[in-house]
């Protein structure tokens, strides 16, 4: 493997993997030796970075932190979903070597994971495979085939997960996403992803209820997206809310710096 500034190569069929998907793995697999405080255990993970020629020693523990941080509090995100909707639906959308299905499982999760083939395959050959976890292949962010297959299951409470795909994404591929999946997903479909608190996401009334999505594009416009909207803090539990609010908070400190931002999101 050759591990380059931005992404690293992983196998001879071009896999690509970006830096933050690599420090990701590596925080979940490292996180019981370098991090004990923070009780956090994938074995899955470690298992995956074993399998890959990593240079584990590259980042250092605050770093490792921070990601560890994104991920814990998206866990905690999904599993208050499925508190609140038994019987539901996870989406993985381009998680990369992301083991949050093996992490999460409760022996009834039903998980689907959208992967650039490469990836998909990649991911196949070092994860045990399950009937309640499905892989499968879109060719990118812009790909409408899987959003239009939910239009079936418009019915099935869903959580979509994209822990660093916007981040790595470009504004246009952010909003064609968007576009496409307010076309094809029911209401009360949730979304939830971290962005570059440089890039932000925002409501288009701050403090209004109501207020819908925003994005402002590099050319200054503001793209509003009507159809999805903030989940209010006041729905989660407290412990919830201190966790969420924490993360954005750390992130507007160092303005998205090595810190991601978190939104929640959900489809009316």
């Amino acid at each position: 493997m050759q591990t380059k500034a931005r992404e690293a190569t992983l196998d001879s069929d071009g896999v690509l993997l970006h830096e933050e998907e690599i420090v990701d793995l590596v925080a979940r697999a490292l996180a019981g030796r370098e991090l004990p405080d923070v009780a956090f255990d994938d074995p899955a993970a470690r298992r995956i970075l074993d399998a890959l020629e990593i240079d584990r020693d590259r980042y250092d523990r605050a770093r490792l932190r921070s990601a560890l941080a994104t991920t814990m509090v998206i866990d905690a995100l999904v599993r208050d979903f499925f508190e609140r909707q038994r019987g539901g639906l996870a989406i993985g959308v381009n998680q990369g070597l992301s083991t949050r299905f093996e992490r999460l499982d409760d022996g009834v999760l039903r998980w689907i994971d959208v992967e650039r083939p490469q990836v998909a395959a990649f991911k196949a050959s070092l994860v045990a495979p399950c009937e309640r976890h499905l892989v499968a292949t879109c060719c990118s962010l812009r790909c409408a085939g899987w959003t239009q297959c939910l239009r079936a299951a418009r019915d099935v409470p869903t959580i979509i997960v994209a822990q660093g795909t916007l981040r790595r994404a470009t504004h246009e591929e952010l909003d064609a996403f968007l576009v496409q999946a307010a076309k094809d997903l029911g209401p009360g479909t949730e979304l939830v992803l971290d962005y570059d608190a440089r890039s932000p996401l925002r409501p288009s009334a701050l403090g209004r209820s109501g207020a819908c999505l925003e994005s402002p594009s590099p050319d200054g416009a503001v793209v509003r997206y009507p159809r999805v909207r903030y989940v209010s803090s006041d729905e989660y539990a407290p412990d919830l809310a201190h966790a969420v609010s924490g993360v954005n908070g750390v992130s507007r400190l160092f303005r998205g710096r090595g810190v991601a931002s978190l939104a929640h999101l959900r489809f009316v």
